[in-house]
């Protein structure tokens, strides 16, 4: 049951202690900074030491046998920000970037990254839908100057409702074609907690060609009477164009009063029954659990014991 899956998580251990892969600059202190080569300096320090970090994990998650991971937005401090344009991280860090792509190459690990919830394609609001594009360019640059194809992908969210999720939707839709064609050829879209079940979000995939992410929990938190198992194969199909499998997150609540937030690990009964639903088909599992790292590899345990 277990051997089509690999697992994942995202972008911090807490295994592997002062390895940050997400220090930043504050924006207070950068522009308190008046001289350019000391502002990219200090944009540089930051960044080196993120990249470093990251080949730590990469090499950490290689010796556990995890095959999947997601990047950091953060990576490059103000590197989606207009102040943080003074430099060209991808010229100045191309020695570490072209590194951190071997590794994931060499060893074939399928990485992600997850723009973040002020990148909303779908804004009625111009100036956010600037500062949307400016993001997803930013994150494509980054996963590019690693020499990462389109196989490793950007996870988003449809946006907010404002009042019309039908207009809404299709604005996703129009706003989608005016994303340069390396970042079209990223996106998968993640179905979330609030506004748009899977039903929404399948539908948009199929119109705009893109894959479509399965969140179990945000599923269990907001749908409209959709059963997985139906709509399952239609998911998984959204990937046949990719050589990637299917990406889905699974995560716990943390508790019944606060349903919609994460818990620190994994419930195994809750996630074999849900590969009991999608037996048969090969996929990727990001686990989205506080405890990151560790919480994967309790859950591999507990599966081992449990599935024998």
């Amino acid at each position: 049951m277990l051997e089509n899956i690999d697992f994942g998580y995202a972008c911090i251990s807490s295994i592997i202690k002062d390895c940050s892969t997400a220090r930043t600059v504050p924006l207070s202190s950068f522009t308190k900074i008046k001289d350019d080569e000391a502002k990219i300096y200090r944009l540089e320090t930051v960044a080196r030491e993120n990249l470093k970090n990251t080949v730590r994990l990469l090499w950490h998650n290689l010796a556990e046998g995890i095959n999947m991971y997601r990047f950091s937005s953060l990576l490059i401090p103000l590197g989606n920000h207009p102040l943080g344009q003074i430099w060209d991280f991808t010229e100045a860090l191309k020695e570490e970037l072209v590194n951190i792509g071997q590794v994931v190459k060499k060893h074939k690990m399928k990485v992600s990254t997850h723009p973040g919830q002020y990148t909303v394609i779908n804004t009625n609001n111009e100036k956010t839908l600037e500062n949307s594009i400016r993001d997803l360019i930013y994150h494509d640059k980054l996963l590019t100057a690693m020499g990462l194809n389109n196989e490793a992908v950007m996870v988003v969210h449809v946006g907010g409702v404002y009042g019309n999720k039908e207009k809404s939707l299709q604005r996703f839709a129009d706003n989608f074609h005016l994303l340069p064609p390396t970042v079209q050829a990223r996106l998968v879209i993640e179905n979330d907690d609030t506004s748009y079940s899977i039903k929404d979000v399948l539908e948009l995939c199929k119109k705009i060609k893109r894959p479509m992410v399965l969140d179990v929990h945000h599923h269990n938190c907001y749908n409209q009477g959709e059963r997985l198992e139906d709509y399952l194969p239609a998911i998984f199909a959204t990937w046949n164009n990719l050589e990637r499998p299917p990406k889905i997150h699974f995560s716990s609540p943390k508790s019944a009063k606060e349903y919609a937030s994460h818990a620190e690990y994994i419930n195994v009964d809750d996630f074999i029954k849900f590969i009991k639903l999608a037996q048969g088909y090969t996929f990727d599992v990001m686990i989205e659990a506080k405890k990151q790292d560790a919480a994967l590899l309790k859950l591999r345990e507990e599966l081992l014991q449990k599935i024998r």
